[in-house]
């Protein structure tokens, strides 16, 4: 079966994306930085398979991808230095690792802390915001290799994939992975936000 390919702007898109997720698809994403790829993190089928697709192991934690601050707060504990950082740099192109909270899916968590993306785009502002659910999310891309971002080489490379979700181009640059348990805040891939 070929991979389906819907845009955002599809009125179509929310319904269908839901039935993905109660079903255990994978699909693929656009955020403000690289495109995605994930599905329901409480769900070991897609859990599994993109593990696979990507070539890494198991053990290694998948970002949950959010569509508004508030829906982070729900899989984590910030203190008030956190939630400050949080309300300045999202809705952005960060990655934020903080304490976890009980409830965050196992898939997000490791020693502790919960990764957690906002991202900047009309996907998650919209689409997501209507589902009222998180995602799990990493970069398209084999492990080690950089990420995929056009449609045509994410089509060729990941043809196993149950959905293809297109929408304005990010960046094009990973998110900045920034570790918010530490004092001060540690830049754990790129660097850290101008004024943090």
């Amino acid at each position: 079966m070929s991979t389906r390919v819907v845009d955002t702007s599809d009125r179509g898109l929310p319904e269908f994306l839901e039935e993905l997720l109660e079903c255990g698809g994978v699909f693929i994403f656009p955020t403000d930085t690289v495109p995605g790829i994930g599905g329901d993190p409480w769900d070991r089928r897609p859990l599994a398979r993109v593990a696979r697709l990507k070539g890494r192991t198991s053990s290694q934690p998948f970002t949950l991808h959010l569509p508004s601050i508030d829906a982070a707060l729900s899989y984590t504990r910030p203190d008030e230095r956190m939630r400050g950082i949080l309300e300045r740099f999202l809705p952005g192109p960060y990655t934020f690792l903080l304490p976890s909270r009980e409830g965050a899916p196992p898939s997000a968590v490791a020693d502790g802390k919960v990764g957690l993306r906002v991202p900047r785009h009309v996907f998650f502002s919209q689409v997501m915001r209507s589902l009222d659910r998180p995602v799990f999310g990493t970069s398209v891309n084999r492990a080690g290799l950089v990420p995929l971002v056009g449609l045509e080489e994410i089509l060729e490379q990941f043809p196993q994939v149950d959905l293809v979700v297109t929408g304005p181009a990010g960046s094009g640059a990973s998110s900045a992975v920034i570790d918010l348990t530490a004092h001060p805040p540690q830049a754990v891939r790129g660097t850290l936000p101008p004024g943090l």
